[in-house]
Formats: C-alpha cells, sequence, structure tokens
C-alpha cells in the first residue's frame, strides 16, 4: 500500500508479519475495517522505539473485536480508531466503552477517519474523550511517528502520575492505620492507669480506716493465743481444739475485714501472698488449692477471676508442657507491695505481743498440727 510524505513523494510500503508482543514494548491497538490500514501502521512505526522500549501491535476490525481486547489488554497505550467500521458510530461508540465503562482513562485515543463528515473534528473532541484527531489522508508516516511519540510522552507520565498517587495513597493508609493502634495504645495506658489509680485510691483509704476496727479483734487473738501457751500439762484435748478453733474464728475475720477493706476476698490474698512466697513466683493450682483448702474446681473458678483482674497469669510448666503453672504478674506484685505495710500490721502486732520463747513454742505447735492435719488428710 501506498501513502504520501510530508513532501507528497509517494512512499510504498511492503507488507510484513505481526511484530511479536513483549513486556518491555508498548502496546499499540489498530481499530479498523482496512486490512491495509494495518499493514501500512505497522511498518510505518517498525523501526520506532521510545525510552528504550518498542512497539508491540494488536489488530481489531470491528468495534466488538476491539471491545473484547481492550477488556483483556488494560495496559494498551495508544488506540488508533476507525470511525465508520459496523456502522456510521461503531468508533465513537467504542470510546464512551472505553472512558465510561470501563473507567479507562489512561490509555490514548487517537480518532483516525477517512470520512470527516461522519464525524467532524470539533463535535468529537468536545463530546467523546479523544486525544487526537487525524484523517487518514493526512496521516503521513512522518506525522504518524510525531503523533506516537506525542502520545506515548502523555501515556507514559499519567502512568508515572498514577503509581506515584498510588504510593501516596499506601503511604497515608498506613499513616491512618499507625495513628489509630497509637490511639488506640494510648487509649489502653489511659485506661490502666485509671484503673491503677482507683486502685491506689482504695489502698489509702483503706490506710485510713484500718487500724481502729482490728485493734479489738487483735487483742482477743493476742489472749487467746497466751491461754493455749498457758495451759497446764496435760490438758485436755476438747479444752484445746476449743481454744485453737476461737482463734481460727478471731484470726478469719481479721483478715476477711482486712481483705474486704483492700476490695479482694480473703482466699484471693492468700493466692497472692503464697504465689509471692515462691522463689519464681509461680505455683501449681493444686499446691495453690492445698494451701488455700479449697477444691481444684474452687481453686479453677478464684484463678480465672485473678486472671481478669490482672493479678496472676496461666504459663506452661517449665519442665512439663501438659501442666500449668500459675504466676504472679507485675501488677499482682505491685498490688502486694503497696499493701505490704498494711498486711503486717494487724498480725504483726499481735505477735509482738508474745515473748521470743512464747513465738518460738506458738510457731512449734502450729508446725507440729499442720503436719498432722496433712498426715491425716492422706490417709483419708
Amino acid at each position: 500500500m501506498c501513502t504520501l510524505s510530508a513532501q507528497d513523494d509517494e512512499i510504498c510500503f511492503a507488507e510484513e508479519t505481526e511484530q511479536i508482543q513483549t513486556e518491555t514494548s508498548w502496546k499499540i491497538l489498530i481499530v479498523d475495517d482496512e486490512v491495509e490500514v494495518h499493514n501500512v501502521t505497522r511498518l510505518a512505526l517498525r523501526d520506532f522505539t521510545f525510552a528504550g522500549k518498542s512497539l508491540s501491535f494488536m489488530s481489531a476490525y470491528s468495534a466488538q473485536e476491539a471491545t473484547q481486547l481492550i477488556q483483556a489488554h488494560p495496559d494498551i497505550a495508544i488506540v488508533f480508531l476507525d470511525v465508520v467500521m459496523e456502522n456510521e458510530s461503531a468508533g465513537l461508540y467504542l470510546v464512551k466503552f472505553i472512558r465510561e465503562d470501563l473507567n479507562n482513562h489512561l490509555v490514548r485515543i487517537i480518532l483516525r477517519t477517512g470520512q470527516p463528515g461522519q464525524a467532524p473534528e470539533n463535535v468529537v473532541a468536545v463530546n467523546y474523550g479523544i486525544d487526537d484527531y487525524k484523517t487518514k489522508t493526512e496521516l503521513t508516516a512522518q506525522k504518524l511517528f510525531i503523533t506516537v511519540v506525542t502520545a506515548l510522552r502523555a501515556f507514559s507520565t499519567l502512568i508515572t502520575l498514577l503509581d506515584s498517587s498510588r504510593e501516596l495513597e499506601a503511604k497515608i493508609i498506613q499513616h491512618k492505620q499507625a495513628e489509630i493502634a497509637l490511639r488506640v495504645s494510648e487509649m489502653s495506658a489511659i485506661a490502666k492507669a485509671n484503673q491503677l489509680e482507683q486502685s491506689l485510691q482504695a489502698l489509702r483509704q483503706s490506710q485510713l480506716q484500718f487500724g481502729q476496727p482490728a485493734e479489738f479483734l487483735n487483742q482477743r487473738v493476742a489472749e487467746a493465743t497466751q491461754e493455749v501457751l498457758n495451759l497446764p500439762e496435760p490438758t485436755d484435748a476438747f479444752q484445746t481444739m476449743s481454744v485453737m478453733t476461737r482463734i481460727a474464728r478471731m484470726l478469719l475475720r481479721i483478715t476477711d475485714e482486712y481483705s474486704a477493706k483492700l476490695g479482694i476476698s480473703q482466699t484471693k490474698l492468700a493466692v497472692l501472698l503464697y504465689l509471692n512466697t515462691e522463689s519464681e513466683l509461680f505455683a501449681s493450682p493444686s499446691a495453690l488449692a492445698l494451701h488455700c483448702g479449697v477444691s481444684r474446681a474452687a481453686m479453677t473458678g478464684l484463678l480465672d477471676a485473678l486472671e481478669q483482674e490482672g493479678y496472676v497469669e496461666r504459663d506452661n510448666h517449665p519442665f512439663d508442657r501438659r501442666a500449668l503453672m500459675i504466676k504472679l504478674t507485675l501488677k499482682g506484685q505491685q498490688f502486694l507491695s503497696l499493701i505490704a505495710p498494711q498486711d503486717q500490721y494487724p498480725l504483726s502486732e499481735l505477735i509482738g505481743g508474745l515473748s521470743h520463747l512464747e513465738q518460738q513454742k506458738l510457731n512449734q505447735m502450729i508446725t507440729k498440727l499442720f503436719k498432722l492435719f496433712e498426715k491425716k488428710k492422706a490417709e483419708d
């Protein structure tokens, strides 16, 4: 097929097979119902390169074929589009499909018509999303070259802007996510600080109110203890157990009253105190149940509550992964350190009323009774 150059000299192009598409090439879609137009376009641009990339061509001989190709290849850079194909407005309908239905505003659409009267340039340019308008008679090899360069430069710029926009959008999303995470962390920290402040206030209040109610009971316990220590020998077992029971009841009242003012039950406090005496600050649930004198089921409920309150946590046994250990948390340690002076006050004052020898004797008696109790329990 022949065409005219810018100097009106006739230039002829031989037919050539379709150029192989590669990843390093610009995709060009030729949409025209004349085979010669496809061949001339390919031959005129066969040695064309831009930004180090060659051209790869795809052909469609109707708007319907072009619709399928543009959907399958959304990265097409340029569409050379004829107006009159299946009907007089087939090309214009394809423009609307690309811009409106596919929402593809990157591809450069160059309208190329042999019947300008069917689609006047001023009407088409205003009402359709085209990027250039050429008549087939004016599009010489030189002008075709310039048209492609201009279109690819615009396409490349849009792609760069789109990539920058996506990177910026991703950074904005990351920034928002980090901001949200920071706010959540701050809110959590504020909530924990408020909870700790409330606990401190409760402890301070209990410090102010604790001393008076327990003094009478302390005195009674001291008197009952002296009574046990001064029992004549041999003594009646029933009388001994009676006095010990009185001591136990009064001690229980002291610890219950004390625990209530701390906002924690006596058994929960016993669990925390026991864990605090262990070298590694942890113990097994069974050991805790035995120490507190409750069943395993009851201890499970107590540990669930203490874990929910943040005073203890469950962890794997260091030597037996099938077993669990109960560990005192930092919050639990802080709680015990805050109440330590109060914890020492009621009972230390009580024991302080005994002489050193009496304290030793009492300790020996309690230890012996405890061992007998454990032995009896094991036999049962």
